[in-house]
């Protein structure tokens, strides 16, 4: 296969092997061919004896490397992923496998085997959970069938160390492990509670934010065998782990496990497919429930795992919604930046420790309106104005531009109200309702992995919220209302990932206050503490409403026309929702298909897009499989 995106170049190209390159120009190693006149880089997918191509046959250039890159496995798991996500094999090598460093390869790293007696506490912190001693005894048994798990946090519970306690019951069992999380500072929280296997050298880290030379070092070390444990960010789900045994996938719902380059796949679900392939177990966790991962629960393919009534009576948080009455008792509490009783809340747990409070969005004032008639300030390119401090001139999110002079197009006010308010002016406004409680900021570029046990507001966006221990004596979620307000299909799921991921961090039986009313069905599967049951609710919606996961949807982007040619190409019964043209100006069409044709759905969008790559005056329609946006 050649390194090309061109979807018509997407196949298997014949070359010769000369006889002096005929034992390093194995399966999967990394060569440099002669194609259309100039030198590129490919991969050797197989050795064959005889060709079907009928003219002559160049030969390869040279191999690059010592060793071969690709594994069986690998080249499998990438077409397969090419495949589900109607993609290029170029498109999703270029994730499984790091670029080359000379150096690194030359770094000695023979096979290292492992072994150990797990964790007597693992098999104890898994009895927290329905079912999850069982998990956690058929990983650490002898190999057998695929034992696929789906579990929701327990509150008050660190979820690294749920992870470390899986990851070392499959290590000591003989086999290979691959540990997914969103983000490095995730990754350091594994890591922190893998002694055991750090103390044997048998870890390995693949992370974005490593350099060329150690990510390929890791690679290597991995591809030889000499590390048996991969914790690591997004593409860590291809690493050529031998003797896979288990794969963990952690918070499936965060957007960073989504892959932003075309073809666009999801940690979550390489995984389930790698599964499929190699018959290796897999457990996926989350501080609340996806609603594909209830899916795989709803059709069997995988087991739910939840807190026990145990867990949850000597655990939970109480959760205090601010309802319809409590505005009513309280005049100012809808325009407060903290309403009185979530005030009243977080000054009486100030005593015992730090209280975390969850702002929506990073910033000072992210989103500004003309005071007079509400309308939207906007920058003259179309992007929203913002603040960035008490004093600063508004300037675009978009194009930075300053806009001290601005007045409204709609009637020619010239002064703002907030529509937003982000983390900065929150711990700006926090800091005077306190007098002399530190304010600790954690969004953005500044982003802390842990506070001290001692009182102080800690004011974070979600998914930066540090940890403490033994936990936050108290929550206040802010914001909650608007996150539930996004014009999108997740925006049910996302609200409540965010919301348990924070309550999560309270001390056991700790008060958790939410801006939103109790009547809202997430905010009720909050203070029943059951992700499972608001999952299922949502799955069901969707189910009776024809949407993902109980369908398969496909969006395309190009021009009305071609978007309506690439459908009439399709022979698989579909639905076309659209054309519609988004906000930033794309045109979209969805195209919806039975669950049942989906494969059959990816294939054809694959054959299309690629006999229209061929053809020189077709337009360009980009494709994208089961989008997140919508």
């Amino acid at each position: 296969m050649i390194d090309a995106s061109v979807p018509h170049l997407d196949r298997p190209f014949d070359y010769s092997v000369p006889e002096t390159l005929a034992d390093s120009a194995v399966p999967g190693a990394r060569v440099r061919v002669r194609f259309a006149g100039r030198l590129i880089d490919g991969y050797v997918i197989s050795r064959d004896e005889v060709t079907e191509h009928a003219g002559a046959i160049k030969p390869l250039e040279r191999v690059v490397g010592v060793e071969p890159v690709l594994t069986p496995e690998t080249i499998a798991l990438v077409q397969a992923v090419a495949e589900r996500y109607a993609g290029t094999f170029s498109d999703v090598v270029r994730s499984a496998v790091p670029p080359r460093h000379a150096r690194a390869e030359a770094v000695e790293a023979p096979a290292r085997p492992f072994t150990g007696t797990p964790d007597p506490e693992g098999r104890q912190r898994w009895s927290l959970y329905t079912g999850g001693r069982a998990l956690y005894d058929r990983l650490g048994g002898p190999r057998g069938e695929a034992v696929r798990a789906v579990w929701s946090c327990a509150p008050a519970t660190p979820w690294a160390d749920d992870v470390a306690a899986l990851a070392d019951a499959a290590l000591c069992a003989g086999g290979g492990v691959i540990v997914v999380v969103p983000d490095s500072a995730d990754v350091d929280r594994v890591l922190a509670r893998l002694d055991h296997a750090r103390a044997a050298g048998v870890v390995a880290t693949l992370t974005a934010d490593q350099g060329p030379e150690r990510r390929y070092r890791e690679f290597v070390r991995i591809l030889r065998g000499a590390a048996r444990l991969v914790v690591g960010t997004r593409s860590a789900v291809f690493a050529p782990v031998r003797d896979l045994s288990l794969i963990v996938v952690w918070d499936d719902g965060d957007d960073t496990l989504v892959d932003p380059q075309a073809p666009y796949w999801e940690a979550r679900d390489v995984a389930a497919l790698r599964s499929h392939l190699s018959g290796c177990h897999l457990a996926v966790g989350s501080p609340a429930r996806t609603v594909v991962a209830q899916h795989w629960c709803a059709t069997g393919w995988a087991k739910s795992v939840t807190p026990t009534r145990t867990t949850l009576s000597a655990r939970a948080p109480l959760v205090r919604a601010l309802s319809a009455q409590d505005d009513a008792r309280d005049e100012a509490a809808r325009s407060a930046r903290i309403p009185h009783q979530a005030w009243s809340v977080a000054r009486t747990a100030l005593k015992s420790g730090p209280v975390l409070l969850q702002v929506g969005r990073r910033g000072y004032l992210p989103a500004l309106a003309c005071q007079n008639c509400r309308e939207v300030a906007r920058c003259e390119c179309g992007g929203p104005l913002e603040l960035t401090g008490g004093k600063a001139v508004p300037r675009c999110a978009w194009c930075g531009r300053l806009a001290g002079n601005w007045s409204c197009p709609s009637c020619g006010g010239d002064r703002f109200r907030a529509v937003a308010v982000g983390a900065e002016r929150t711990a700006e406004e926090i800091g005077r309702a306190f007098p002399g409680v530190p304010v600790i900021a954690s969004h953005g570029g500044r982003v802390l992995t842990r506070v001290p046990d001692e009182p102080a507001l800690v004011i974070a966006t979600p998914g930066a919220e540090p940890d403490t221990d033994p936990g936050y004596a108290a929550v206040v979620i802010l914001d909650a209302r608007a996150h539930l307000e996004r014009p999108t299909l997740d925006a049910t799921e996302d609200a409540s990932r965010r919301w348990f991921a924070a309550a999560r961090l309270a001390r056991p039986k700790a008060t958790v206050v939410i801006t939103a009313d109790n009547v809202l069905v997430p905010v009720q599967a909050l203070v029943r503490w059951d992700a499972a049951w608001l999952a299922q609710r949502e799955l069901d919606d969707r189910t009776a409403a024809g949407l993902p996961p109980a369908t398969r949807m496909a969006a395309l982007f190009g021009t009305p026309a071609d978007i309506a040619e690439v459908a009439a190409d399709l022979s698989v019964p579909h639905r076309l929702l659209g054309p519609v043209v988004l906000p930033d100006d794309r045109v979209r069409g969805l195209v919806v298909v039975e669950r049942a044709n989906a494969a059959a759905l990816a294939r054809e969008l694959r054959a299309i897009t690629a006999a229209r790559s061929a053809r020189a005056r077709a337009g360009v329609v980009h494709v994208r499989i089961d989008p997140r946006d919508i």
